[in-house]
């Protein structure tokens, strides 16, 4: 009989280019669990302790620091050395008195950049769906696959596709909502622009935007391409 599904294993040359690991210094790497996101759309844990914060040198002391259950990922403490961080998931290291984002970025796709403490229970997440279920009421899935379910009449169902929400982690109370919209404020997240902040000017076929730190500066990008983070200036720390 032959083997099916995916193996649990991941050569390193067939890793997504923006992981920080020498692609021919060894045959393997970590594959990610599945999880909240793709596994083109996030690194390892086990890859951002090694690799990107420097906190080991081998995977073999990467996972003794996981393992040790003090690294929280959107407030939750992750033990799983092959748990997927993706967009706009916060890092707290709290021993090491490190707090951190993942950002977009137009060269290595991801980045982490460093945050305030009192931020790293605040996270904008994208709606990417809306859906009536069982029992009447309404849910809204963000880009990270989290859910939230809400009355037909409530405030939280007017949120459309495309949208954000200003949540706190871990308990997903729900501090604003941030409507893709003309003023807005939105991430680029991928194309040539990505990590760029700009203002929404008009939204057609493309959306036009001019650069909230360099105002003489203007592009076009995809709605797909843009999660909204603040209606008059970002509400997180996102560059």
């Amino acid at each position: 009989m032959t083997k099916k599904g995916g193996g649990r294993h991941l050569k390193r040359m067939k890793a997504p280019g923006y992981w920080p690991i020498a692609k021919r210094e060894f045959k393997w790497t970590v594959k990610p669990r599945p999880g909240p996101h793709p596994i083109d759309r996030g690194i390892p844990l086990l890859i951002i302790v090694r690799d990107m914060l420097k906190l080991a040198t081998t995977a073999r002391e990467a996972k003794r620091i996981i393992h040790q259950k003090e690294i929280l990922v959107d407030g939750r403490p992750v033990y799983d050395h092959k748990f997927q961080i993706g967009l706009l998931d916060t890092i707290a290291i709290p021993k090491a008195e490190m707090y951190l984002r993942m950002t977009s970025d137009p060269t290595k796709f991801l980045r982490l950049i460093e945050i305030p403490e009192e931020e790293v229970e605040l996270k904008v997440v994208k709606i990417k769906r809306k859906t009536a279920v069982k029992g009447g009421k309404i849910q809204l899935t963000g880009h990270d696959g989290r859910n939230f379910l809400t009355e037909p009449g409530a405030d939280l169902a007017k949120v459309r596709v495309g949208d954000s929400l200003l949540i706190k982690v871990p308990s997903q109370e729900v501090v604003e909502a941030l409507p893709l919209q003309e003023g807005a404020i939105a991430l680029v997240i991928s194309g040539r622009r990505a990590g760029r902040i700009g203002k929404i000017e008009r939204i057609a076929e493309f959306v036009e935007m001019r650069d909230f730190e360099d105002p003489n500066l203007t592009y076009r990008a995809l709605k797909e391409s843009l999660i909204v983070v603040g209606r008059e200036a970002p509400v997180i720390k996102v560059r």
